[in-house]
């Protein structure tokens, strides 16, 4: 919110027709020589965790941004006061969060952050992006239990980075186009917005449900049987998995150490790719690079670089190529935009039929979540472009269905509603040549501490969002190890739990190779905030 005008609201997106034609003012359709069908040949979609647009781009010139007038009270229902002071945006955020797991961003804690009212707008409580600061400091002190709560610590979740700060990211949306009006499908955690990149619907999910499998159609279907190849490329998680529709098909999922610039050079790229980030801190000295807090974001920043620059480095593949970064949702840091509006994509509302945990939030999936960062990447995309058109997650496979010329008809009413960005390869009569090769990259932190000291990443403890990562593999594996899914007998390090869940999926699906390391104590289950 403004301080200048405490009642209003802060600026939403002007609405737009769900049609999925061009932005007002952007250049005709090319010819049907030059077709973007006939341009693109392989979408990649890379999808980052848990930062919100502001967040990340929130200094950035020419975007919708900050002014630095934003700011939230600590109780936006009382005036201010020296018990109740004002959090500032500023563009001072550390690489990691400096206490406890991060920000939450359940569907309760969003409903908070956007109206002060875990039950979510109304009449007494319109949506101001007014409830950020006071969110966090109930997650830090009754979920991650810290103490004290200093107003330095709560500062974090209103703080942005600096262009410079994250220089491969802001690298590419210099190079090609900026999306400052991308919003998340749903407002709450990790798992149901990427069920919606994939299927369009969440399945009646407004929260995690880690051991659940799916029965749905996905993109990765329509894109099969449209005679096109699809692929998946993971480090330890791979959310895919959960599709039965798709989840015996060992061939179309891949390790990304492994295979993926193996493939780009080789020119093997499948027509539709999505790329999972490392959420663990592997037992081979690999690091976490998902960007979930409460990890160090520079290590995801060199993540979306070396995508980039694998790609880029097969010229006559990039040539035929649109790169999608993307995040699955907000992750609780503020954010100034409010949501628009979104249909219900099947009629399913939140709790589903049989979901019968008794913290099931309750919701009808009408409302989008907030803005995350989007970046996309072509040859045949013009450098420096903003493209303010409101997008959201089921805008990719929209989209994908266009550039690769897949005949099939929406997965669901969010798809359908859903504009889709393939006018943005149509601007340039040519690809570009003058694509950078390289990035610039933050330096990383150098780890001093050796693999067997338990100071070392590897060998510390699991956070919530890597249990859920661990719990996931241990549920979607039970078809080769029987046994339920007690959680008696789980790693609980990183490295530890980054070994078995290689091994599970090496063996249940044929995932890579399987670790030797064996499981060592267990982890008990908690509740989940990713």
């Amino acid at each position: 919110m403004k301080k200048s005008s405490p009642g209003s609201s802060p600026k939403t997106a002007k609405p737009k027709s769900p049609a999925s034609g061009p932005a007002a003012g952007a250049p005709p359709a090319a010819s049907a020589a030059t077709s973007s069908q006939s341009r693109i040949e392989h979408v990649v979609v890379l999808m980052m965790e848990n930062r919100s647009f502001d967040h990340i781009f929130g200094y950035r010139k020419g975007v919708e941004g900050l002014t630095g007038k934003e700011f939230n009270l600590l109780n936006p229902a009382q005036p201010e006061s020296d018990k109740n002071p004002s959090f500032y945006v500023n563009n001072g955020a550390p690489w990691a969060v400096l206490a406890g797991q991060g920000p939450g961003h359940s569907l309760n804690a969003a409903n908070v952050q956007l109206c002060n009212n875990k039950n979510g707008p109304g009449p007494s409580s319109p949506p101001a992006n007014n409830g950020f600061v006071s969110n966090y400091q109930t997650e830090l002190t009754y979920a991650d239990h810290v103490k004290p709560v200093t107003n330095e610590i709560l500062q974090v979740v209103m703080q942005s980075f600096p262009p410079a700060r994250l220089p491969s990211i802001n690298a590419l949306a210099d190079a090609f186009c900026v999306c400052d009006h991308w919003y998340s499908e749903v407002p709450g955690p990790t798992q149901p917005n990427r069920l919606f990149l994939h299927a369009a619907t969440s399945f009646g999910y407004a929260m995690n449900v880690w051991s659940q499998k799916f029965d749905g159609p996905t993109i990765y279907g329509q894109i099969q049987k449209a005679g096109l190849t699809w692929a998946t490329y993971q480090h330890d998680d791979n959310e895919v998995l959960e599709f039965n529709e798709v989840n015996q098909q060992k061939a179309n999922f891949k390790v990304y150490a492994t295979d993926f610039a193996a493939d780009v050079k080789a020119g093997k790229l499948a027509n539709y790719v999505f790329i999972i980030p490392q959420f663990m801190n592997g037992s081979d000295g690999t690091m976490a690079n998902s960007q979930h807090a409460p990890q160090d974001a520079r290590y995801g920043d060199n993540f979306i670089a070396d995508v980039y620059e694998a790609l880029r480095a097969n010229s006559t593949l990039w040539s035929k190529t649109l790169l999608v970064i993307c995040y699955d949702e907000h992750g609780g840091f503020y954010d100034h935009v409010v949501p628009p509006p979104g249909p219900n994509p099947d009629g399913l509302n939140s709790p589903p039929p049989g979901n019968k945990v008794s913290y099931a939030p309750v919701f009808d999936f009408s409302r989008l979540g907030f803005r995350g960062p989007a970046v996309l990447c072509s040859p045949w995309i013009k450098a420096g472009r903003v493209d303010s058109t409101p997008y959201q997650h089921t805008s990719v496979m929209a989209t994908a269905r266009k550039l690769l010329g897949v005949k099939a008809p929406p997965l669901t009413k969010r798809d359908a509603s859903a504009n889709t960005f393939d006018h943005l390869v149509n601007e340039l009569p040519a690809p570009r040549t003058d694509t950078p090769t390289a990035l610039p990259r933050a330096a990383l932190p150098v780890v001093t501490a050796a693999p067997g000291d338990p100071a070392h990443p590897a060998n510390h403890a699991l956070d919530p969002t890597q249990l859920d990562v661990l719990h996931r593999a241990h549920a979607l594996t039970q078809d080769v190890h029987p046994g339920g899914l007690e959680y008696d007998g789980l790693p609980h390090t990183q490295g530890d739990a980054s070994d078995y869940i290689h091994r599970r999926y090496a063996e249940a699906f044929g995932i890579g190779t399987a670790p030797g390391k064996p499981a060592k104590k267990p982890a008990a289950p908690k509740k989940s905030r990713s």
